[in-house]
């Protein structure tokens, strides 16, 4: 009988050239490095830190810290996306239309009642929960009175007044899925927010060389008598040294 079928040692030989090889293997970038909105590693951070190899949660958390979500679009966008489960109550809808004029708003004002006190500033919370106001530095007001919460919109908050401020000022219930087509989400795409992860690092990296050397001047200038304390301020620079370390180290590769 004539072979028809040829033997696969045949076929394979010729085709051998055509099979892909093995992908080059890609490093992970590190988890610190991951959005926590899209799961995806942040384009700003990777830029910058894709070749560290951080160890332990508090150097992650230092990396983390250094993402500029304030400036990043995706940001907003889970942010607003949130929106649409938010149920703004009258006094929350006062505050936002109060807070609206641009001008710092004191939640409380003397002679208020300590049931009204404590619901304006339960609102202001929520607000602030829902990332549309922010708590500025509390106001000491005059003749010796007692300091007194106050609050201004953030970015989201200008936002959410210029997409559905019509609503709020109307007293509707607000349809989150129809933002006026004139508001403009704020933020930028991470890829171009480079800049802004580094001046951020920058900071974060002056503020602890200020410290080190707040410390080291500290126990220059005042001899220190006590073994404890000297035991103390060591080991504060050993850990501030540990965490630059354990978020600088490069990554090695095979984890040699």
């Amino acid at each position: 009988m004539h072979q028809i079928v040829p033997k696969a040692s045949a076929v394979a030989d010729p085709l051998d050239h055509l099979v892909p090889g093995a992908a080059a293997a890609v490093p992970a970038a590190p988890s610190a490095l991951f959005c926590p909105h899209t799961g995806a590693p942040c384009a700003a951070l990777a830029s910058l830190f894709s070749s560290l190899s951080p160890s332990g949660e508090e150097a992650c958390g230092w990396l983390r810290a250094l993402a500029p979500c304030s400036h990043c679009r995706v940001a907003f966008e889970a942010g607003r996306d949130r929106l649409r489960h938010l149920r703004l109550g009258q006094r929350e809808r006062d505050i936002l239309l109060a807070a609206a004029s641009g001008a710092p708003l004191v939640v409380t004002e003397r002679g208020m009642l300590r049931s009204a006190s404590a619901a304006r500033r339960r609102a202001a919370l929520s607000l602030g929960k829902a990332g549309l106001v922010r708590s500025l530095a509390a106001d000491a007001g005059t003749g010796g009175g007692t300091a007194r919460s106050t609050v201004a919109l953030t970015e989201l908050g200008h936002y959410v007044m210029a997409a559905y401020g019509r609503y709020l000022a109307g007293g509707k219930p607000i349809r989150w899925t129809r933002p006026a087509r004139a508001a403009e989400l704020p933020g930028r795409d991470p890829s171009l927010l480079r800049e802004e992860a580094l001046a951020r690092t920058q900071a974060a990296l002056r503020d602890i060389l200020m410290d080190l050397k707040g410390v080291l001047l500290a126990v220059i200038g005042r001899p220190v008598k006590d073994p404890g304390r000297l035991e103390a301020v060591t080991r504060h620079l050993e850990h501030k040294a540990a965490v630059l370390k354990a978020v600088l180290a490069p990554t090695r590769a095979g984890g040699a």
